[in-house]
């Protein structure tokens, strides 16, 4: 804590000319083990970011955070301004977006016509971060690979999956290899869509934050060039929200009529392409609820196992899986 006191004490005079006593509240934190304060200077509020553990690396996970949060405001995108940082100690002071997420304010609505409605203006804006997030976008700065391929997913999603979630969250002493043969295939399968755009990486409702000034976007450190249907099955299938199943059909086809004005895209390969990537990020999902769970502690990431759980059989039962006969049946017994 007192490398964070010190840091704000020295940058928040020179930014608000504030030099009262600071007021500071931690956070609820989520998956990450970064700490969150607000900054209470006068009228005004700030969030402070202690994240020390993400300065390893070259680039680090924190350079990574400070470049994208620049690269996506360039473009006119509503990253956080970043008042003072230092990577190398993992200190931010930024732009506050408020408390509620757009996880908080679909729950309030009702009405599935208005919830439809304000998943298409995330789409409008998930389109955006695709397109002008790609523009210029300098790879180098990208901490975690800088594509999202089918090297990626096999070693970072599917492994993930079954080392995470089946091994260590089920106790599964081994796993048929006809079954990570088939997995490693549907990994490969996620190099047939060839659109390589801004890839957010985690694009769910608790990283999309509704305040005043709009909508502002937090937790996009991961990002890199990949496949758009992964942050478009990103924030459908997320099981904090669990968007109906009809819904979902309806905002993939309005996303694709929307990027369709923007990019040459044919709608039966891209919803072909969908269900495989959309797979994949089900299996990140539940990889990282069950580590999360029983390495981290955070144990209630337990309650959105099973509907996790319920999205991935659902998908696994379409006809894209039909030729996966071993995958189909693991999953069936889950």
């Amino acid at each position: 804590m007192k490398p964070l006191i010190h840091f704000l004490l020295q940058h928040l005079p020179s930014l608000t000319g504030y030099t009262g006593r600071l007021r500071i509240k931690a956070l609820k934190g989520d998956g990450s083990d970064r700490k969150v304060f607000r900054l209470f200077a006068g009228e005004r509020t700030f969030i402070c970011v202690s994240h020390p553990n993400g300065r390893q690396g070259i680039p680090s996970e924190n350079d990574s955070f400070a470049y994208i949060a620049g690269h996506l405001r360039s473009k006119g995108l509503p990253a956080p301004l970043i008042q003072a940082c230092d990577p190398g100690r993992g200190l931010f002071l930024m732009e506050d977006f408020g408390d509620f997420s757009l996880e908080s304010v679909i729950k309030r609505i009702k009405e599935p016509r208005l919830i439809k409605r304000v998943y298409q203006t995330i789409l409008k804006l998930l389109i955006k971060i695709q397109i002008e997030g790609a523009r210029d976008f300098d790879a180098r700065y990208c901490y975690d690979t800088p594509v999202f391929d089918s090297r990626f997913t096999w070693e970072r999603e599917s492994r993930y999956f079954i080392d995470a979630f089946l091994k260590g969250y089920l106790g599964w002493k081994t796993v048929p290899s006809s079954v990570e043969k088939e997995l490693k295939s549907l990994a490969w399968a996620v190099d047939q869509e060839k659109h390589r755009l801004f890839l957010y990486r985690d694009f769910q409702s608790r990283n999309i934050m509704i305040w005043s000034g709009g909508i502002g976007l937090i937790d996009f450190q991961g990002g890199r060039m990949g496949p758009p249907q992964y942050d478009l099955a990103s924030v459908l299938i997320d099981p904090y929200v669990s968007i109906p199943l009809n819904i979902q059909d309806e905002l993939i086809d309005f996303y694709l009529q929307e990027l369709s004005n923007r990019l040459p895209v044919r709608a039966k390969t891209f919803r072909e392409n969908y269900e495989i990537i959309a797979f994949q990020r089900n299996l990140q999902i539940l990889g990282a609820y069950a580590f999360l769970s029983r390495v981290k502690g955070k144990s209630y990431f337990e309650e959105y196992i099973p509907a996790s759980l319920t999205t991935l059989k659902r998908r696994v039962a379409g006809p894209t899986f039909r030729p996966f006969k071993e995958v189909r049946r693991l999953v069936k017994e889950l």
